[in-house]
């Protein structure tokens, strides 16, 4: 294994389609997907109302993982954060929330014009912003041996 850059991981984020995010809730993990954007040293989210965004609110330190994997040569690269989540009800940081997701998923979501537009966005009210306070990232390396590729172990 080798770690990679904070650059690299960084770049990593910013490409991630996907994301996993781990809260405190009711005294036990809770682990959830999430779309996100990186914005500088934050990334950002929508969240509808519920458990993920009610244990943000009552215990902010949050831990984001993000990660792929080749099936065929067994590469892989994973993306440690963690940080301190908050609702940010800035209609600035809610409008650049928009337009950064949009941006981001345009090739599967298509035009915001077409298909009811920013419609399904509204059924995500709260904007959610977590700063980020430590990123770490590993990859599978290069030149590795199959007995060290993931499930060889």
């Amino acid at each position: 294994m080798d770690a990679i850059t904070r650059e690299e991981a960084f770049r990593f984020l910013e490409e991630a389609p996907v994301a996993h995010i781990g809260v405190l809730s009711e005294g036990e993990p809770y682990v959830t997907p999430m779309s996100f954007v990186l914005d500088g040293e934050r990334i950002l989210f929508r969240s509808q109302p519920g458990k993920r965004f009610e244990a943000i609110l009552t215990h902010p330190t949050v831990s984001i993982e993000v990660s792929t994997f080749d099936p065929d040569t067994g590469d892989w690269v994973s993306v440690i954060v963690v940080g301190e989540g908050t609702e940010n009800t800035e209609p600035e940081t809610s409008a650049r929330t928009v337009e950064l997701l949009l941006k981001k998923y345009e090739k599967a979501i298509g035009s915001p014009l077409s298909h009811g537009g920013l419609q399904p966005m509204a059924g995500f009210p709260h904007v959610v912003e977590i700063q980020i306070t430590e990123v770490t990232g590993m990859s599978s390396g290069r030149g590795l041996s199959r007995r060290t590729r993931p499930g060889r172990l």
